[in-house]
């Protein structure tokens, strides 16, 4: 296990309490271009297609330009960020587009199964 700081802390290890775990993990660029390479050339299976990978970056860090274009490249492939996240989360794109209202497949009718007992029932639910 690593610190924050990235160092290996082997002397304070502890037993882990709790059920939940947070993993942290480091990507390295070099070995993903390597790997993509040889998936491309050789046809072995392809582990990056199953990360689901989240980023949050500290905004100070977030103005250089490197970080900007790589995240730019990154929003530019194809099948990394599921479209809903582009617009909710990131505010990459129109954030209008999130609102249900605007959604394409705006549902018009909605069977509420046994929600409501009848019509006055659904009026005094809703008064306004």
């Amino acid at each position: 296990m690593n610190d924050f700081t990235g160092r290996i802390k082997r002397e304070e290890w502890k037993p882990p309490k709790g059920e939940i775990r947070t993993v942290r993990v480091t990507l390295d660029t070099a070995q993903y271009h390597i790997d993509v390479t040889e998936t491309a050339e050789k046809g072995t299976e392809n582990v990056y297609g199953t990360f689901n990978i989240l980023m949050r970056r500290k905004p100070k860090e977030n103005n250089f330009k490197a970080i900007l274009e790589s995240i730019r490249d990154l929003m530019n492939e194809t099948c990394v960020v599921p479209e809903w996240l582009h617009n909710i989360f990131l505010g990459y794109g129109n954030p209008s587009a999130a609102q249900w209202m605007n959604m394409p497949d705006l549902v018009e009718v909605i069977d509420f199964k046994d929600t409501f007992l009848d019509a006055n029932h659904v009026q005094q639910s809703f008064p306004d």
